[in-house]
Formats: C-alpha cells, structure tokens, sequence
C-alpha cells in the first residue's frame, strides 16, 4: 500500500470515530430532554413570569439626565 492509501484509512477511520461520538451524544442528550419533556411539573403555568418594566411614556421626548463626575 501506498502512502496515499493509508491515509484514506486514516481518514476513513476518523470520519467514523467522529460519527460515532456524534450519535453517542446524541442519543444521550435526547434521553434527557425526553426526561424533561415527561416531567409533570414543566406543565404548571400558574407561576408568573419575571418580566423588566417597560420604557415610561414619554420617555423619548425628556432631555437626558445631566451627571458630573467627581473627580479629586
């Protein structure tokens, strides 16, 4: 064999450890997130959203606040 066939081997076998790992990962990230899906208490809505008040009305038209460092 040449030097140019074993490095399609190598490349091969790479390509195949690589999709390997891949659905390995795979299969395991899917095992949890269908753990999580079945979990009952993912269907409470009851619970209110944290939420950051809005901008004030009238906003946009008030100059902006004049601040001045102090500087020793």
């Amino acid at each position: 064999m040449g030097d140019s066939a074993w490095a399609g081997v190598l490349m091969v076998t790479l390509a195949v450890l690589i999709a390997a790992a891949f659905i390995a990962l795979w299969v395991r990230d899917k095992g949890r997130a269908d753990e999580v899906a079945d979990d009952p208490e993912r269907a409470h809505t009851d619970v209110r959203p944290v939420t950051r008040p809005g901008p004030r009305e009238g906003a946009a038209q008030e100059p902006p606040e004049l601040r001045r460092e102090r500087r020793h």
